[in-house]
């Protein structure tokens, strides 16, 4: 992709491109007084400087003829560039090369992104979860019966907005989305229309929207913060971003907020470092209304950072005031990571009857679905698409068939597509939100036969989007040998002269 222009060089274009209109430009270039053109008349001086000059004779006898720019063996200037499409077509000609098209960013909605291209809704028919006595939390458990609200964290290019366009696209019930840059401590504040047009997309169908309640909705905040850090200058900052998330949130009417607890960095124990998360989530409970903090639990086990086990999960709730804005989200590829085993219907139970008994379901509000590219317990956050990595299918078909999981996201943070421009930024989600959706379907007594076939499909459909890498390791170790080999050649080539 070509680079885009700086917003200062864009301005600096156009200025150079209007008609001069400074004392300064007209010191610099003054061409010939002449009468209104027509368009024979342009022609005319094209062809001409002798023409040119009789006509400023005509007009203004004293006029000196106009200076044609000097021939330049490298690229002209854009001034000189200009002043030579006034002397060849006028004002006009400048006119014609200034009209812009109305620029894609501002069409509204992108043209890629049209709902009336967009697909039916997967989960239908709605699949008949068993009934439970076990409430989550769900922000509207009440609802009739619907698909589990699956979807993919998506891109908010363009606007908040284009994020529910995007999962409609991609025909998910549910999503998430960044609310600013991940990646820094600051970001513009939205403007009123971005507000309003998210706004309008959120109501239902029938009303003009895409159909996204609050309830399907988990924002993931930025990378960036650390409420955890003992450091008060810092703990501030991680603040002040974690505050701005919120009321990001408030603004655009999301109820659920999803970010990383923190780590002690080092500086003080677990349980100071725990209590400083929840510090902060009453100060911002205090702040900033409606807006429900979900902590996420973490890969890294045995390490400074916080959330790795259930039991930290549990103190951050125990420490919180409001208990009705906090909730906790689980990560697949982080819970299988961190120790817990999800892998077949026996260990899923186990780990899910741990989750209940310590830190409990009424608080679960959401989940992200990935696999895991590291084993058990390897305490490493490496994701990996659905099914194809050590926890494999099973262990989501046991998530989409469980009745804890519904009414509440569950989000997609699996690798996208290597080349988005070529088979499109959303096809590895809409392949794994059918996938899901497809294996909560089928009955237990059939899925040990099919799972086999399930999987080998998937993966072939998969290596065609996301062609598989040879870990760093081993390709950094295969390009050191065969520099190895190329050496010993050159070598042994050199010996035998």
């Amino acid at each position: 992709m070509p680079p885009r222009r700086s917003t200062s060089s864009v301005k600096r274009y156009r200025e150079s491109t209007s008609p001069l209109t400074s004392s300064e430009d007209d010191a610099a270039y003054t061409p010939a007084k002449v009468t209104p053109k027509t368009k024979g008349a342009r022609s005319i001086a094209v062809k001409t400087d002798a023409v040119i000059v009789e006509a400023a004779v005509n007009v203004e006898a004293a006029a000196p003829p106009a200076k044609k720019p000097r021939a330049s063996k490298g690229k002209i200037s854009k001034e000189d560039g200009e002043n030579y499409k006034r002397d060849v077509g006028g004002d006009e000609a400048v006119d014609e090369k200034s009209k812009k098209k109305t620029p894609k960013a501002k069409m509204w909605p992108p043209p890629d992104l049209d709902p009336a291209n967009h697909p039916a809704r997967s989960g239908f028919p709605i699949f008949a979860l068993s009934p439970t006595t076990v409430s989550n939390g769900s922000l509207n458990p009440s609802v009739p019966s619907r698909p589990m609200l699956l979807g993919a964290h998506v891109s908010m290019g363009g606007g908040p907005a284009t994020a529910l366009l995007r999962a409609s696209k991609a025909g998910a019930n549910g999503l998430a989305l960044f609310v600013k840059n991940q990646r820094s401590w600051k970001s513009n504040p939205y403007e009123d229309e971005a507000i309003q047009r998210f706004r309008d997309l959120m109501r239902p169908r029938d009303e003009g929207g895409m159909g996204y309640p609050p309830e399907s909705i988990l924002v993931h905040g930025s990378y960036l913060i650390n409420l955890g850090n003992p450091d008060t200058a810092k703990w501030n900052m991680s603040y002040e971003c974690f505050r701005d998330d919120l009321r990001r949130c408030h603004q655009l009417g999301i109820k659920l907020y999803n970010w990383h607890p923190g780590s002690t960095v080092g500086a003080c124990s677990k349980e100071e470092s725990l209590a400083l998360v929840a510090k902060a989530i009453n100060k911002a409970h205090a702040e900033v209304p409606e807006v429900v903090c979900v902590v996420e639990n973490m890969a890294n086990a045995n390490s400074n950072i916080l959330g790795t086990t259930f039991s930290d999960l549990a103190t951050i709730i125990r420490l919180v005031e409001d208990k009705s804005r906090i909730r906790v989200c689980l990560d697949t590829c982080h819970t299988f990571a961190a120790g817990y085993d999800i892998r077949t219907n026996d260990t899923y139970a186990v780990t899910m009857r741990k989750f209940g008994e310590e830190v409990g379901f009424e608080y679960l509000g959401g989940m992200h679905l990935n696999d895991s590219k590291a084993g058990l317990g390897a305490c490493k956050d490496l994701h990996e698409n659905i099914g194809l990595g050590d926890i494999g299918l099973t262990a989501f078909r046991c998530i989409m068939r469980d009745p804890r999981m519904s009414h509440i996201p569950l989000i997609l943070e699996t690798p996208a597509a290597d080349k988005p421009l070529e088979v499109g930024e959303l096809a590895v989600w809409v392949k794994e939100i059918k996938l899901l959706y497809e294996i909560q379907a089928i009955p237990e007594d059939e899925w040990s036969a099919k799972s086999v076939e399930i999987e080998k499909r998937w993966r072939a459909d998969r290596d065609v989007m996301n062609p598989p890498k040879e870990p760093k390791g081993k390709a950094k170790n295969a390009k050191k040998a065969k520099k190895g080999k190329k050496d010993e050649d050159e070598e042994g080539s050199l010996w035998h002269c």
